[in-house]
């Protein structure tokens, strides 16, 4: 590592820019040149200090960007698992559902999120992204009002199926997000927290009021929550169109000098912040990638139980014998439990550098958890729900999974491409989830449970694959920087890291293992 990535403050190499063509550099690029050209370049571009980016970081870019990201997806999730509890207050019942009717009411919002999330990411690289992201939290806001007005189940189907087209902005998105305001070491524990499963826990207390007030009033519990659940997301969207920058260069709650800071910091990265380019030759090397299909492959096997947990974990608890009050209670520790554990895997696998060998250990958890609840009798509550709530820690292996991929693509166009595709794998694993739920496989879903075991078996296998692949690619990397240093002509500036390469191209790059 040069003394340029490992010290903060040193500055880079100054810009010759009568010879820069700023149309090949990224947007964080562009704006470097700008201020490159300004008269007070010196001050703004000096060496920052730890002190400097540590209040930046603590100050403004963590509580800003991780709350904005956060609740938003958290109320994205919120309304996939609140139809759990829907069912509990009659929904199922109330809108003539039968059979595999509510499953498929279920998986409906992942086919709409697969056929839109290509079309989404070209938005989010063409328009301006903070944007985006606002408008369209606030139609599946309005959408998830129109839900409580949804009394056949055709209905449900059009309006979830509506739902996914908007709501596919949220992984792939926020993904771009995480790599451009964090370095690669601080990215995992964020990462854990935006897309933290607190859904539970909001979902349990919204669903206690609708418990609580909907038999009051002439709309039923689970209309209320819908319109709950709806009116906090619309509202939300108004927050990100305020806040929300499409990149640090376009933050208002950033100083100059902030901003240059905030994108400097992320040099050793070497993934890029942000083109509006679109480059057919970074959809080619993204085609051409394993990693590509590995990713794919690990978010589909490792969220087959999130769609199964997700739309029946309420449903099976009550079979333990619990009420519907208890039930909704019992619910909301299963989201703490499985916060806790992707925060805890993303600081080990940050202290450690061992993020492969973090995920292998972590997939092992929620294993533990399905062969508890499959050999521990229905009548144990308490086994059973030990079972239940170690199975629950799932979501630390994925989010861990994610951050090797935010941390080993390169290039914008490729990377929307690679995290749309591994997106399209977790909307398929929750798609299958629900359906190997049977209904009449109750109260046991012995189906559901063998689909996690073998979820969690092969992607344990194409983890470590993805591993070996890995340390082989950096071996090649490193024959690849010699031949660069050895050819290259001129010395290093300061936007040697904005030319939107990608990790295939930069002999500079590379992968975290």
């Amino acid at each position: 590592m040069s003394d340029k990535e490992s010290v903060v403050g040193v500055s880079a190499p100054a810009v010759d820019l009568d010879h820069v063509d700023t149309k090949k550099l990224d947007v964080a690029g562009a704006f470097l040149a700008e201020v490159a050209a300004r008269p007070d370049a010196a001050e703004l571009l000096a060496p920052y200090t730890k002190e400097e980016e540590k209040k930046l970081v603590g100050w403004k870019i963590d509580p800003i960007m991780m709350t904005l990201c956060q609740f938003a997806g958290m109320m994205g999730a919120v309304d996939k698992v609140c139809i759990g509890t829907a069912a509990l207050l009659n929904w199922r019942q109330d809108t003539g559902m039968v059979g595999q009717d509510y499953s498929w009411s279920s998986s409906i919002i992942y086919f709409g999120a697969i056929l839109a999330v290509i079309p989404s990411m070209i938005a989010f690289q063409k328009l301006p992204s903070g944007k985006w992201v606002a408008f369209n939290c606030f139609v599946w806001g309005i959408l998830l009002v129109c839900m409580s007005q949804a009394k056949s189940w055709a209905t449900i189907m059009v309006v979830r199926f509506i739902l996914g087209l908007f709501e596919s902005v949220i992984f792939a998105g926020f993904g771009l997000i995480v790599a451009q305001w964090w370095t690669r070491k601080e990215q995992g524990w964020r990462t854990a927290v935006i897309f933290s499963t607190l859904s539970s826990v909001m979902n349990g207390i919204l669903s206690y009021a609708a418990l609580e007030y909907g038999t009051k009033h002439k709309l039923k519990g689970w209309q209320l929550l819908f319109i709950m659940v709806g009116v906090i997301t619309i509202a939300w969207s108004f927050v990100l169109a305020t806040l929300l920058p499409d990149n640090p260069s376009t933050a208002w709650w950033l100083t100059m000098r902030e901003k240059v800071i905030a994108i400097r910091r992320t040099e050793s990265n070497r993934t890029g912040m942000e083109s509006q380019t679109f480059k057919l030759s970074q959809v080619k090397e993204a085609a051409m990638d394993p990693k590509t299909y590995l990713f794919f492959l690990i978010a589909f096997l490792l969220n087959i139980p999130n769609g199964g947990l997700i739309t029946f974990n309420s449903i099976v608890i009550a079979t333990l014998g619990f009420t519907t009050k208890q039930t909704t209670l019992l619910a909301i520790p299963t989201g703490v439990i499985s916060w806790i554990s992707s925060i805890a895997m993303g600081v080990i696998g940050a202290r450690t550098g061992k993020r492969f060998i973090v995920t292998l250990l972590g997939t092992l958890l929620p294993l533990i958890g399905t062969i508890i609840l499959h050999l521990v009798p229905r009548t144990n509550r308490g086994g059973s729900l030990t079972g239940l709530y170690i199975l629950w820690m799932y979501w630390g292996p994925y989010t861990s999974a994610q951050t090797i991929m935010y941390s080993n693509t390169a290039g914008f166009t490729k990377k929307y491409c690679v995290f749309a595709f591994a997106y399209m794998g977790y909307c398929v694993g929750n798609i299958t989830g629900p359906l190997t739920f049977k209904a009449s496989q109750a109260p046991t879903y012995s189906g559901g449970i063998v689909a996690m075991l073998c979820g969690y078996i092969i992607a344990w296998f194409l983890v470590l694959v993805l591993y070996l692949y890995t340390i082989y690619l950096n071996k090649k990397k490193e024959q690849q920087l010699a031949e660069y240093e050895a050819t290259r002509v001129g010395k290093e500036d300061l936007l040697e890291e904005w030319h939107d390469l990608t990790d295939w191209e930069n002999p500079r790059f590379r992968y975290v293992t």
